[in-house]
């Protein structure tokens, strides 16, 4: 099978030879082989063979049905319909590639209905919730410098953790106070940061050069025990963080939706958030903002004072 030009696992390393070519990111090219690969453990469990010709709208609808029915490999919780909507589109960049190469003459995603994923508002955390995180790591030593500059930058800016975590120093500007950060698509944007943001970065650079692995070799602006923190260091440190300050977990992409809620709350432009958010669609807006939606009308009907101009 491995010789046979139309097997899929040989399919799909052309598929990611095409995607490197494009400059894709390597999470971006992982995430595909991998959902791609489950594809292929699944046809091989029903009997299939894993051949171009097994890409079809019954196999592939099968598939997704089977993924919402069984639970997390890693987790052994129920799988959720997010991760169900990621392996049908990977699938589907896949099979829109092998028609483009003519490799399947009819693309079995024609005509077929993604799986339905339920609204499921993100709760924002509170600025009195952020202070008592923020009191948590009050301190002078080389992790608390570091959270405190992590979180402040976070809630600042709204950046995805991935864009956060990829940050070299040299992404910093103290002469304009901005960071750059590079988000989908390589697509690089950068973001102003306030004072206090600001001292934050700088007590923390500080402490940085004392640290065993601030080489010259590493530009990371996060360091770790090992060198450069991953998105998973940065989330457990929240979690730690957040339960130690008495308010529950915070995932990274809460801090996201708190900046968001608070831009627009503070009568930012929605175009400005796009642009500072790394958004290409409008529909994003909709789905940040509709956590905090009823809070905002609430907010903006008092300050109309409709009722008091009869």
């Amino acid at each position: 099978m491995g010789q046979d030009l139309d097997a899929i696992p040989e399919l799909l390393e052309d598929f990611t030879t095409e995607l490197r070519r494009a400059n894709r990111t390597k999470a971006t090219i992982d995430t595909y082989s991998r959902d791609i690969g489950y594809f292929v453990t699944f046809l091989e469990a029903q009997g299939i063979e894993p051949m171009a010709d097994a890409l079809t709208r019954d196999n592939i609808g099968s598939y997704i049905e089977d993924t919402l029915n069984r639970p997390n490999r890693r987790t052994g919780r129920p799988v959720t319909a997010d991760y169900a909507h990621r392996q049908y589109r990977s699938l589907q960049q896949f099979c829109k590639y092998l028609e483009a190469e003519e490799i399947l003459a009819v693309n079995p995603f024609d005509r077929m209905t993604p799986p339905h994923v339920p609204d499921k508002p993100i709760p924002v955390p509170t600025v009195d919730a952020l202070r008592q995180l923020l009191a948590e790591c009050e301190g002078t030593d080389f992790a608390d410098r570091r959270d405190t500059a992590i979180i402040r930058l976070m809630a600042d800016i709204g950046p995805r953790i991935n864009e956060i975590t990829n940050l070299d120093i040299d992404a910093l500007d103290f002469s304009e106070n901005t960071v750059m950060v590079i988000g989908k698509g390589r697509r690089p944007r950068t973001l102003p940061f306030g004072d206090k943001t600001r001292i934050a970065l700088r007590r923390y650079l500080r402490v940085r050069k004392s640290h065993t692995q601030a080489r010259d070799d590493n530009p990371a602006l996060w360091l770790g025990q090992r060198g450069r923190m991953t998105s998973s260091g940065i989330q457990q440190m929240l979690y730690r963080r957040g339960t130690a300050a008495g308010i529950g977990h915070l995932h990274p992409h809460q801090l996201r939706h708190f900046f968001a809620h608070n831009w627009l709350a503070s009568g930012g432009q929605e175009q400005d958030l796009m642009m500072l958010a790394g958004w290409r669609s409008r529909q994003m807006i909709g789905r940040y903002a509709r956590a905090t939606a009823a809070t905002r009308a609430v907010d903006a009907h008092r300050k109309a004072r409709l009722g008091d101009k009869l």
